[in-house]
């Protein structure tokens, strides 16, 4: 009877014990202010999603961290304007999350009169290669229909 061994798995050092938290994830919950994150897979996603929805300027004594995706709210919607996107936000990544590296960067936008913003970063660990994606969507908050 052969014995059939499970893949390997690498685990960053860090993920080893499971009382021991990685980070705090972001963005901040209302009824918990810090919950936190314990494994290096969950604590990159909390910090892609910071630096996508952080705009350059906003956070104090690093002027040009964010990706500032909620300036390009009204941007028209073309591969240029796409390709412009990916070249703001993949430096970003590169420069404040060296754990993890990017697949795919989509976009979309909709709504009512395109008022509405979506983007899809698909990534992959680098220590174990495996795979997630965060979506996010931005909506004017000022806009108001009239009809």
């Amino acid at each position: 009877m052969a014995i059939k061994l499970r893949k390997s798995i690498r685990i960053d050092p860090v993920d080893i014990s499971e009382k021991s938290s990685v980070g705090i994830r972001l963005p901040f919950n209302k009824t918990k202010i810090f919950d936190l994150d314990y494994t290096t897979r969950d604590h990159a996603r909390s910090k892609l999603i910071n630096v996508l929805l952080t705009s350059p300027g906003e956070r104090l004594n690093q002027p040009l961290f964010g990706a500032g995706l909620k300036n390009r709210l009204f941007q028209q919607n073309t591969p240029i304007a796409g390709d412009e996107l990916r070249s703001i936000v993949t430096p970003q990544i590169e420069q404040y999350i060296p754990e993890i590296k990017i697949k795919n960067i989509a976009l979309k936008d909709g709504g009512l009169q395109g008022h509405i913003l979506y983007v899809t970063v698909n990534y992959s660990l680098v220590n174990n290669n495996e795979e997630d994606s965060v979506s996010l969507s931005f909506v004017n908050d000022n806009y108001e229909n009239t009809n």
